[in-house]
């Protein structure tokens, strides 16, 4: 399977964070793949996380779920299996992500998976609070969610 971007993915986007802006983390509700899925959603018209859904519903529950679906252990062997699945080509150089691309970033050890902002300066998650922006910087792998029509990247 692929996807692609619609042509109004950029006012999808904005209007899915602007939606999402102070809607709090959720396990298996709204934590930070799911967000990212839904990010997606909202660019695509196509669920990247539907076997993930109703999967789990707290850490614990996630990670077992990551390792049942994924066969791995981290956000972003869920972030790689949801990719391939769907065809998102993984950039070897992971901060030449583009704005609306699916990221994997190190946060106080932790890997969490978030979405290039549409200022293409940060990323953005779901945290306690709501959307929070992280520095690009902290990228630590990205898939490009292509536009309709695109050629693939190196």
């Amino acid at each position: 399977m692929s996807l692609s971007r619609k042509q109004s993915w950029q006012t999808d986007l904005h209007k899915f964070l602007l939606e999402r802006a102070n809607s709090p983390f959720v396990w298996g509700v709204r934590d930070c793949s799911l967000f990212c899925a839904d990010a997606i959603y909202a660019m695509t018209g196509t669920d990247i996380a539907a076997d993930f859904r109703a999967q789990y519903h707290d850490e614990e529950s996630a990670f077992a779920a990551i390792k049942k679906i994924s066969g791995g252990s981290t956000v972003a062997d869920a972030a790689q299996y949801c990719a391939q699945k769907f065809g998102l080509t993984e950039w070897k150089h992971p901060l030449m992500a583009r704005r609306g691309d699916l990221v994997v970033i190190e946060n106080e050890n932790r890997l969490i998976a978030a979405i290039v902002h549409l200022n293409g300066v940060h990323v953005v998650t779901v945290t306690e609070k709501g959307l929070a922006p992280f520095p690009i910087a902290q990228i630590k792998r990205a898939w490009h969610v292509p536009v309709s029509g695109e050629k693939a990247h190196e």
